[in-house]
């Protein structure tokens, strides 16, 4: 196994087969565990089961009987059918502690048509905080949403995505959760963040325009560039080397953000503010900190925002039914 890859999660625990009294409906999972529940309360929960028990069935040979109840074959497994029904009756319900059963959950309440269900579990993911998440946990939790049809989960987990590295390494074990274009549209989508945040920071590398023309050319820097025989294109503008350098970097590293984590756009005020002093403990500035003092801030929460907005305009395109959307 390659480093950082996760091991498999031991198996839940065997489940309580569900037994209500006067059940008269056998349902059962691919894993062969059956739960003894009313039809009346599956098909008050779910047009999917309404439509099931309501309609004529036609009489087969091959129709299965136990105790005289007619069984019911789904192709979730128990822990997922446990969670669906315990939700159905006044009894402690079977949510899963981890994010991606939950939202494996989510998605069988989803495709059944449980509406209600839905909405209590979609509350209590919500209010569990998916900052927990490692990074194989967001990508695996992303392809199950996928998966699932989920678009709002979906949306949140990819942006989540570009706080980690996605490389074959990185992902190793949960690869085989990716199916159909799920990884294909997680790639286009982290692109077109690299190129809408790319756009946006280059235009800041244009400080001597509008509208963030705040900056005048560095005292220090001038003086060098007076008495030097050249003319560095840094000093020919009126953007501080010093300050240029940093957003040059960045700039760089972001065209490179696709297989890499992305950076926080927040992040940047600390570079920004030790490179500023860098550059004033070791040439005694004067002009810089000052414009730094009257704008500065102004500046650091302009350019926070535009970059973050950047991001957020990128909307991940999905491709439900042979249609391609964006959420």
């Amino acid at each position: 196994m390659s480093p950082g890859c996760p091991k498999n999660a031991s198996s839940a625990a065997p489940l309580d087969h569900l037994d209500v009294s006067d059940a008269d409906v056998i349902i059962q999972s691919w894993d062969l565990v059956s739960f003894r529940v009313h039809k009346r309360t599956l098909a008050m929960s779910s047009p999917f089961f309404y439509d099931m028990f309501s309609l004529p069935q036609p009489q087969s040979s091959n129709e299965e009987f136990v105790d005289g109840l007619p069984i019911v074959r789904l192709p979730e497994d128990a822990e997922v059918l446990n969670g669906l029904i315990t939700m159905l009756y006044p009894i402690p319900s079977g949510l899963p502690d981890a994010y991606d059963k939950a939202l494996t959950l989510l998605a069988a309440s989803q495709k059944y048509d449980m509406a209600s269900v839905q909405s209590h579990i979609r509350a209590e993911i919500q209010s569990r905080t998916s900052s927990t998440l490692t990074g194989p946990q967001t990508f695996l939790s992303y392809a199950i949403s996928y998966r699932g049809q989920l678009p709002f989960e979906m949306e949140k987990l990819a942006r989540l995505t570009l706080d980690f590295p996605m490389t074959f390494e990185y992902l190793c074990d949960v690869l085989p959760a990716f199916e159909g274009r799920a990884l294909r549209d997680l790639v286009g989508f982290r692109k077109r963040c690299r190129d809408n945040f790319v756009s946006c920071f280059g235009s800041f590398l244009k400080l001597d325009q509008s509208p963030f023309r705040i900056w005048i050319p560095c005292i220090i820097e001038g003086r060098s560039s007076y008495s030097s025989t050249s003319t560095s294109s840094s000093t020919a503008g009126s953007s501080p080397s010093w300050l240029t350098s940093v957003f040059q970097r960045y700039l760089n590293e972001s065209r490179e953000a696709f297989p890499n984590a992305f950076f926080n756009p927040r992040s940047i005020r600390g570079e920004y503010l030790s490179a500023l002093q860098a550059h004033i403990n070791s040439t005694s500035c004067i002009s810089c900190p000052k414009v730094h003092a009257l704008n500065g801030e102004i500046f650091l929460k302009e350019l926070e925002d535009r970059l973050t907005q950047a991001l957020s305009e990128v909307r991940i395109l999905l491709y439900f039914g042979g249609i391609e959307t964006s959420t």
